[in-house]
């Protein structure tokens, strides 16, 4: 007579259908009980009532399951979903989105959306540095998930050469295991997503200052050219991060005399040479009377050519920058505009 295929119960003395129907019956009290079995036809109520005479006592236990398999039948056959996307659907219809942000937050509502869905713009100044690390193939494959737009932006951050790399794997990007693609989600949620909006975009630009700090001046002025032209206040945020040997002269003198008193005068040598003659002399005024001539007379015989150990006591030096400045030990220049 029910609607409903009930399984059988995990009880000691398993129940009949009808049975069933009229513990439920009983269970919705005078109010619901009553409203309900108004539903029924003659024969359907005269075999709840037959029925009845043979019910023995019923356990809370018992009754708990009955309720279970009742919600679960009923869901199943009106084709009810109760996951994540049901329940947001009913609030996302019960409030506003500014109620929901209020009430919930950005990262409750967005708990059940697949990991690929969840990077906004913005997102790729934190996406794209924790992906340099990662072999091109992954690059990819993580690309190829995500909408086209927001990969479109990762891709132009990445250095030139590498972005042809990512760029001709994207063309043949084979579908992976489940398994290795749960795992990759895993990852990108614990390590990007999980935290809040303000933290990840503040990890996101150091994440991708320091990249650019490690590259070419005019790759990473392309690079902050291409921020600059989708979102222009997260450019200039970026450009007050960057910093180039070129740039020592952008410091003010109390910044310059901080930082050279640090450093010692065969790196500096290093550095400056096949530098120009304005970077040089600007570095030279930043030293005392004594370095100032040991420096001199050693750039004498420099013929202009730069060297891998220059590089690396130029890249040095600026790492060296960032480590004063982010210590409140010297002050880094800014700028207006982001440089192309």
């Amino acid at each position: 007579m029910s609607t409903f295929a009930f399984p059988a119960m995990a009880s000691a003395a398993p129940r009949s259908g009808r049975e069933r129907v009229a513990i439920l019956l009983l269970a919705l009290g005078d109010k619901l009980g009553p409203q309900l079995l108004q539903k029924f036809d003659s024969a359907e109520v005269k075999a709840i009532m037959e029925t009845a005479t043979s019910i023995s006592r019923v356990e809370k236990q018992d009754l708990d399951l009955l309720v279970d398999d009742f919600a679960a039948q009923f869901a199943k056959a009106l084709g009810l979903g109760t996951d994540f996307e049901a329940v947001k659907s009913l609030v996302e219809r019960a409030f506003s989105p500014g109620e929901l942000s209020k009430m919930l937050g950005n990262q409750i509502m967005q708990a059940g959306e697949p990991v690929w869905k969840k990077f906004e713009p913005g997102m790729e100044n934190a996406l794209v540095p924790y992906l340099l690390d990662e072999h091109p193939q992954t690059i990819a494959f993580v690309l190829s998930r995500l909408d086209s737009e927001f990969a479109a932006r990762c891709l132009s951050i990445l250095p030139g050469d590498f972005r042809v790399t990512v760029s001709r794997r994207l063309l043949k990007v084979q579908p992976v295991h489940e398994e290795v693609e749960s795992i990759v989600e895993v990852a990108l949620e614990r390590d990007l997503l999980s935290k809040a909006d303000a933290a990840l975009e503040a990890e996101g630009r150091g994440r991708l200052a320091a990249m650019l700090n490690k590259i070419e001046r005019d790759m990473s002025g392309e690079i902050i050219a291409g921020v600059a032209a989708w979102k222009p206040d997260e450019a200039a945020k970026l450009k007050r991060l960057i910093f180039s040997f070129e740039d020592i002269g952008a410091l003010s003198q109390e910044s310059r005399l901080a930082l050279f008193d640090k450093l010692q005068p065969d790196q500096i040598v290093l550095a400056l040479k096949g530098m120009d003659a304005a970077v040089k002399e600007v570095a030279l005024s930043s030293l005392g009377a004594r370095a100032r001539r040991m420096v001199e007379a050693e750039l004498a015989s420099d013929k202009g050519v730069r060297s891998k150990d220059g590089d690396a006591a130029r890249s040095a030096i600026v790492a060296r920058v960032l480590e004063m400045a982010q210590r409140g030990e010297l002050e880094l220049p800014t700028a207006d505009e982001p440089s192309g």
